[in-house]
């Protein structure tokens, strides 16, 4: 499944400079996840800029945290969509700096899928709140079906 969101990216990356339509941004990100306990969260985002400003992201977090007294790591997937109503053009890094964003996602581990909305401030500071859905259970961990919210900080790795 890695490896089939890895070349979709790619493609939609090399589809979106072909037809200009897109403009693509790597971000790494750095928060807080509230997930049935405390969690640090680190990871990256492809934002591809849409004309209208609006954005689809596709990620790759980390979840890390104490759970059981050991350390675990929780891998995600995640797809979203983040949009404004001011249908401004240009991109949230240069020309349009102050955009509010608001965002859709849905993100996936290997034993949940969670649904979430939030709002992004100039794009690069995000809080949303969604619900976990367990598909599979670990014996090694507690429960992770239920709340989740989070603070991500996003970082552009290039300005303009």
């Amino acid at each position: 499944m890695k490896k089939i969101l890895v070349l979709f990216i790619i493609f939609i990356s090399f589809n979106a400079k072909a037809q200009k339509q897109l403009t693509d941004y790597f971000t790494i990100n750095l928060g807080y996840e509230y997930w049935n306990g405390n969690y640090g969260k680190v990871g990256t985002d492809l934002y591809l800029v849409q004309q209208n400003n609006n954005i689809l992201a596709f990620s790759a977090n980390a979840n890390l945290g104490y759970m059981k007294d050991k350390f675990r790591v929780i891998p995600e997937i995640g797809a979203g969509y983040l949009f404004n109503f001011e249908n401004n053009t240009g991109d949230p890094y240069s020309s349009n700096f102050s955009s509010a964003f608001y965002v859709v996602r849905v993100e996936v581990s290997p034993w949940t899928i969670t649904p979430k909305v939030g709002i992004a401030v100039l794009s690069l500071l995000e809080l949303n709140a969604g619900y976990s859905f367990e598909f599979r259970e670990n014996k090694d961990f507690k429960d992770m079906s239920g709340f989740r919210a989070g603070l991500t900080i996003h970082l552009p790795t290039q300005l303009f």
